[in-house]
């Protein structure tokens, strides 16, 4: 077990240790996350919060997803380098008077969680005992696949108006990004209102490869999981 270990690099920096250097940082991640999309983002279109604070829960979630990953070194780096640059891109996009295009920040910020769901996958599948903290990292990773999907969703309307039609209208307070959000989700989990249309063939594709994957996530990971503690359970015998 120790050779097997050693045979994976860690981010040896001094304040990426303790909690970082465990699950936690994963189960940190789940919470912001639940809290700015189930929180935030709602009570923000209703004008109870600033967008101030929801951009910098935003920013508070990119930076815990970057640094959930603790196996690999050089993805780690790469991942908080990309970090970096999205959250300068953003801000830049919300507040500078030479605000970037939209559709950069939209492309980079889908990007990065992409990235974020493979590092969920990652953590999630690797080899050891089943913990409360991997239970909750599959979270993060399924909800992640909602966050990144609503992201394609947005950045297919910047590029043409009109692909997905809602049936009410952008209220006064609403962050643009939030209805397609909602709509990920509700595509994810296949539950589908009808008040949110795609019509654009691109946005079709996308909701429709968004819905197979909310039906085979949850019998993949299942049958992971299992597969997982009938190892364990055969060499705790053995």
């Amino acid at each position: 077990m120790a050779s097997e270990r050693s045979n994976h690099p860690k981010l040896n920096i001094p304040f990426l240790q303790g909690t970082w250097s465990t699950d936690k940082g994963m189960t940190l991640f789940l919470i912001i996350l639940l809290i700015v999309v189930f929180v935030l983002f709602p009570l923000a279109s209703l004008g109870v919060f600033p967008v101030l604070l929801v951009e910098l829960g935003f920013s508070a979630m990119l930076i815990s997803g970057a640094l959930a990953n603790r196996h690999n070194r050089v993805l780690t780096i790469v991942i908080i380098i990309l970090t970096i640059g999205v959250l300068a891109i953003h801000w830049l996009t919300q507040y500078a008077s030479a605000k970037p295009h939209p559709v950069l920040d939209a492309s980079f910020i889908l990007g990065l969680f992409g990235c974020f769901v493979v590092i969920m996958l990652i953590e999630t599948f690797r080899p050891g005992a089943i913990t409360l903290h991997r239970v909750r990292g599959a979270i993060a990773g399924y909800l992640s696949i909602g966050i990144t999907w609503g992201y394609a969703y947005y950045l297919v309307s910047l590029l043409s108006p009109g692909a997905l039609r809602f049936n009410s209208p952008l209220q006064p307070y609403e962050i643009p990004v939030a209805r397609y959000i909602y709509f990920s989700f509700m595509t994810l989990t296949t539950v589908g209102y009808g008040d949110v249309v795609p019509l654009h063939p691109l946005a079709r594709t996308i909701a429709v490869s968004e819905a197979l994957i909310g039906q085979l996530y949850p019998a993949v990971l299942i049958a992971g999981v299992l597969g997982m503690a009938l190892q364990s359970s055969t060499r705790n015998e053995s």
